[in-house]
């Protein structure tokens, strides 16, 4: 079973709080987070320019605006992904990021999403500007150094 045939992923899907994207985009995006540092279970954040927010910590009508504050370069849309092979999910950035536990409820472990905007009718997806939530109450956001 897929991911995106979750009751609650469903909903958002019928409401149309959410489109489904194939596997081939998972597939693309998933390639582009396998040129950076790993760790064995996730990024290695080490390594990579990034900020950081517990969402413990901040409302969650305000985590798009908190990231933005931090730099983080946010889009429109984001796309989610659950697995490389696997359709995912593109939905609002503020919903989806006021609702990482909802989107990845049943998905075990550090999951990872990216930007994305709509032009001239065809989704653009940002690849290298991506996150990471770690299921509990972290995000991690990729950030590029200023020149």
């Amino acid at each position: 079973m897929n991911y995106i045939d979750s009751e609650h992923l469903q909903n958002w899907i019928k409401s149309g709080q959410a489109s489904v994207v194939s596997a081939e985009v998972c597939r693309d995006f998933h390639d582009v987070l396998l040129t950076f540092p790993w760790t064995p279970t996730r990024i290695d954040w080490g390594a990579v320019e990034h900020v950081t927010m517990d969402l413990d910590e901040v409302d969650n009508a305000a985590v798009a605006a908190t990231a933005r504050a931090r730099k983080a370069p946010l889009h429109t849309h984001v796309l989610v992904l659950f697995t490389p092979d696997q359709p995912g999910l593109v939905c609002r950035t503020e919903d989806a990021l006021e609702n990482l536990d909802h989107l990845y409820w049943k998905a075990p472990g550090a999951r990872y999403f990216c930007g994305a905007d709509a032009s001239k009718g065809r989704w653009e997806y940002h690849h290298h500007d991506f996150g990471e939530f770690d299921g509990i109450a972290k995000v991690t956001l990729r950030v590029q150094r200023s020149a």
